[in-house]
């Protein structure tokens, strides 16, 4: 049977997508105390702590540090006790491991909020998605007073209308849109922007929520699914460097 292995191809190959490889050139500093160790681990050593967790602008969220392509010569330069300690720069590049997913991949979140603009998703760890309601699957409506959009399925056997809600911390499936990185105006506005964002899609047939093989219950008024299974816990919001 080459069921399981075409599965695991498949999610290598959304994998493949998701993540990528971007070749960073910077200078890399080494402190004079740690002179006497593999410089090359003191050079990964810095690299993780500037980079991981943080948003590259318009190449996406560093997740590893993934190897060195070159190092060059140190260049030390002189201390005066206080800014400065005798430092010695290498100019290095190296490749990061970054997540970008591209336009039309799918992807599956857990649905952290929803307003009157739309849904809020969560990757776990990345929590920056965004279902605007224009991008939702019609017929859909608002639910004010549950603060929840829903799905106005109509049964094409039965004629029968089944109101399909999307819930907080389900499960979504929906496709990407677009991978912006919004510019920051002023001081201001960089510390309300997001340094990343993934606009998606739930609005055609496998996407969002799905009366296939799902189970509904009564609520007040209306019938609802739930979605099986949950996310990995939200990390912290990545931040720009």
């Amino acid at each position: 049977d080459d069921g399981p292995l075409m599965a695991a191809a498949a999610a290598a190959a959304c994998l493949a997508l998701m993540f990528t490889l971007v070749l960073i050139d910077d200078d890399i500093p080494v402190q004079p105390t740690d002179f006497r160790d593999d410089y090359r681990v003191q050079l990964k050593r810095q690299i993780e702590s500037k980079y991981v967790d943080r948003v590259i602008p318009n190449a996406g969220l560093c997740i590893a540090f993934y190897d060195f392509a070159n190092i060059k010569d140190a260049i030390v330069y002189p201390g005066d006790g206080k800014l400065a300690c005798g430092e010695a720069y290498f100019k290095v590049e190296f490749n990061l491991v970054v997540f970008r997913p591209i336009v039309d991949e799918w992807l599956v979140g857990s649905l952290s909020s929803s307003t009157e603009k739309g849904l809020s998703l969560s990757l776990g760890f990345f929590q920056e998605v965004e279902i605007p309601s224009s991008n939702l699957r019609t017929p859909y409506t608002f639910d004010a007073l549950q603060q929840m959009w829903v799905w106005q399925y109509r049964n094409a056997d039965t004629m029968e209308h089944i109101n399909f809600f999307y819930e907080k911390d389900e499960l979504v499936r929906f496709r990407v849109m677009s991978v912006d990185f919004p510019e920051a105006t002023g001081p201001e506005a960089n510390k309300r922007e997001t340094p990343m964002k993934i606009v998606g899609a739930v609005d055609a047939t496998g996407w969002g929520v799905s009366p296939g093989g799902l189970k509904t219950n009564e609520r007040s008024t209306h019938r609802r699914t739930r979605l099986a299974g949950r996310s990995a816990s939200a990390a912290d919001r990545p931040y720009l460097i």
